[in-house]
């Protein structure tokens, strides 16, 4: 008897443990979170239906919630977060990434990037790159550069598109790059943007 007590007890802290891990994220579980499982935790929230606003800005994480709650995880200071969501016709202005809520047009499309440092001409990535499901490719990169990307992309037509932009990644630098258009290549020289902020 005691025994047939002891394993439906087991049962039952099993199943609530079970629901607990499906309740609703919390200002508190998500400051628990380092930086990056912040991002990815972020990610997952796209579109969410919790009231959930999760907002990268060039030092910080934060996240606000339907009950008026709010946390923020810090970004380290030799780091810096972009989230880059190269083109054809449809895109929106934007400053600081929201990985709630933006949308970029590409989305599950294959492309080669790479990130050259102006200053040194050091190769900083050099990639294959899907785009998420957001439209957006996330990156971690150093921070207080000034870094060249370039991004290549075929259509399924054969057309060989390029988007190049110098991006700056310092305390007042944009988080969330949409300024990026895929060009035929050579249309358009590297240059820096002079996106206005939101």
């Amino acid at each position: 008897m005691f025994k047939k007590l002891l394993i439906s007890s087991f049962i039952m802290l099993g199943a609530s443990t079970l629901v607990q891990a499906q309740e609703p994220m919390d200002a508190q579980y998500f400051e628990q979170l380092n930086y990056k499982e912040a991002v990815l935790t972020a990610n997952s929230l796209y579109r969410n239906d919790q009231g959930i606003v999760v907002k990268v800005l060039p030092n910080k994480i934060t996240a606000s919630f339907a009950n008026g709650s709010s946390a923020s995880v810090a970004i380290p200071q030799d780091q810096f977060f972009l989230s880059i969501a190269p083109f054809l016709s449809q895109t929106h202005p934007c400053t600081n990434h929201v990985p709630t809520g933006c949308t970029g047009e590409l989305v599950g499309e294959k492309m080669h990037m790479s990130a050259i440092d102006v200053a040194t001409g050091e190769e900083i990535l050099n990639q294959m790159v899907t785009t998420q499901p957001d439209g957006f490719i996330d990156f971690w990169v150093p921070r207080d550069r000034k870094l060249a990307f370039t991004f290549h992309h075929g259509d399924k037509n054969g057309v060989y598109r390029e988007a190049k932009e110098v991006i700056s990644t310092d305390e007042n630098s944009r988080t969330c790059i949409t300024s990026m258009k895929l060009l035929a290549k050579n249309d358009q020289p590297a240059t820096e943007s002079k996106h206005s902020h939101h």
